[in-house]
């Protein structure tokens, strides 16, 4: 670990690499070191954010949806490096290709996010890991408005505010459970998705 935060000050101060290269190679090293027995990767996308921040760069998120391709880049790059975890700490940005890319996109894709985000003009708009959210029909989006407001809401109540019968208003919540936006808990429904 003193190596790891030897070699990041060097790299620093030298100016070489640009910040996403940077958090990139920092985030696949402490990797490789794997200091904890649990919350390595935790740490390591925490301590690549504060890289990105440090550089005035927004932060990113590793989106659920995103889990497998970021765990094969790591894989790919891995696969370059060799099974010593002496070799991955010292990994060179020429050896990373693979997380590399899978980095930039991310990062990419995080700063299109926000700047749809900030861009849209609507009142109302529903988010969910890291995607806007659009709706088939009014009814979706005073949905997740009612349990804004009431978080735990019950398929009656539902149907009430929404003037369905509750047949339909429990097929609403399944297609929005089945998609992550809320949970069913008991008989009661709960909220997933940022307004």
């Amino acid at each position: 670990m003193s190596d790891l935060i030897d070699w990041y000050n060097d790299a620093e101060n030298e100016g070489l690499l640009s910040p996403v290269e940077l958090a990139a190679l920092f985030h696949y090293r402490y990797i490789r070191i794997h200091p904890f027995e649990d919350g390595n990767g935790r740490i390591a996308r925490l301590m690549a954010n504060y890289i990105l921040a440090r550089h005035g760069w927004p932060m990113i998120v590793i989106r659920n949806r995103k889990k497998a391709e970021y765990l094969e880049a790591l894989h790919k790059s891995d696969q370059k490096i060799g099974k010593v975890p002496s070799d991955g700490a010292r990994a060179p940005i020429g050896k990373i290709t693979s997380f590399l890319a899978f980095f930039r996109k991310t990062v990419c894709e995080e700063m299109q996010c926000e700047i749809d985000i900030v861009m849209s003009a609507e009142k109302d708009n529903w988010w969910y890991d890291g995607q806007r959210i659009n709706f088939r029909s009014q009814n979706g989006e005073r949905l997740l408005s009612l349990m804004r407001d009431k978080p735990f809401v019950t398929f009656t109540e539902i149907a009430e505010y929404l003037s369905v019968n509750r047949s339909a208003a429990q097929k609403l919540v399944e297609g929005f459970r089945k998609k992550g936006y809320v949970e069913i808990l008991s008989q009661k429904v709960c909220l997933s998705v940022d307004a």
